[in-house]
């Protein structure tokens, strides 16, 4: 494990532990144990099946940059990244490993790393875009106007670069005659820019997204908890965007902490330790999720393959989508 990701698995520790002191345990025991089984498969495996409609919007955007890949041999690639997100602790990361994986055999290894950052960037749109929908028709009574201002400055610098970058970089000093510049063309070609293709990708993370929120509907419902929908549409794609910041492992203790931060405020909608409970939940699905990549790594080649790639940043989990 090297340093960064010690740092980042100290600071997880270090949120639960802020979480937890505010925690009754017995409570917290009692939540678990009042807590529905079956809403807690229902979690899973409505994660899983996510991941499924998150792989194929993923392979959509590297098909439109020439990525010839089939969807099986992308599918596969998108379960081994989470894999290696989840349990890498300072490997390969997860985000780049896919991005290797689905132009194997290709001379399009920048187009395959472009094409998960134009999936990361297209998901963190539409799921501000979510929040600011809601804000703006049911109101923002559990989430301060700077934070809906900070989204809203966020989608428009990250639009704005989705469509301007290709007209823009061509026309900077050098861009034209450096590697680098070069690079940077071949990273901003890959983001789709025709209707059909956006149309699709974006119907898909929508579904993924309301999937994931209407994951936290069945959670409440499991330990009988009454949250609005609308709430969720609100608060969850906050707690999701905090979360996949690089900043922890899998969003351990800082979705905990963002969980509190949204909903215990008065008016409290969920104690402490439902929250936390919350988390615990996620955490087990993103990991049951995470070690279906580990199984099909197992079975396949494919780790041989990123052991002689150089070791970027680990990535945070799914939720991006």
């Amino acid at each position: 494990m090297n340093t960064k990701s010690l740092i980042k698995f100290a600071l997880s520790i270090l949120m639960v532990g802020i979480v937890l002191r505010s925690v009754n345990f017995e409570s917290l025991r009692a939540t678990f144990l009042t807590m529905s089984p079956l809403s807690v498969l229902l979690v899973v495996v409505g994660y899983t099946a996510g991941q499924l409609i998150s792989s194929f919007k993923w392979w959509t955007i590297a098909r439109s940059g020439g990525i010839t890949t089939p969807y099986p041999a992308a599918l596969k690639a998108y379960f081994i990244g989470m894999f290696l997100n989840c349990f890498s602790f300072g490997m390969l990361g997860g985000d780049a490993a896919r991005g290797i994986l689905v132009a194997q055999g290709q001379p399009k290894k920048t187009e395959g790393l472009a094409s998960v950052v134009a999936d990361r960037v297209h998901g963190l749109i539409v799921l501000s875009c979510i929040a600011l929908v809601t804000s703006a028709i049911m109101g923002r009574d559990r989430v301060a106007p700077d934070l809906i201002q900070l989204l809203f400055l966020l989608v428009v610098g990250c639009t704005g670069g989705w469509l301007i970058g290709p007209w823009l970089l061509p026309r900077l000093p050098y861009m034209k005659t450096t590697k680098i510049g070069h690079k940077l063309q071949q990273v901003m070609a890959i983001f789709p820019r025709d209707l059909k293709t956006l149309s699709t990708i974006t119907s898909l993370s929508i579904v993924f997204h309301l999937l994931q929120i209407s994951l936290h509907a069945v959670m409440a419902y499991g330990m009988g908890i009454t949250i609005s929908f609308t709430t969720l549409l609100l608060v969850i794609p906050f707690v999701n965007i905090v979360c996949s910041l690089p900043i922890s492992w899998n969003g351990l203790g800082v979705r905990e902490k963002a969980y509190t931060y949204f909903l215990t405020a008065a008016p409290a909608i969920v104690t402490y330790e439902q929250a936390v409970a919350f988390g615990a939940i996620w955490l087990l699905a993103v990991t049951v999720s995470s070690a279906i990549g580990g199984i099909v790594a197992m079975m396949s080649e494919d780790l041989r393959t990123l052991k002689a790639q150089p070791t970027p940043e680990q990535t945070p989990p799914q939720t991006l989508a």
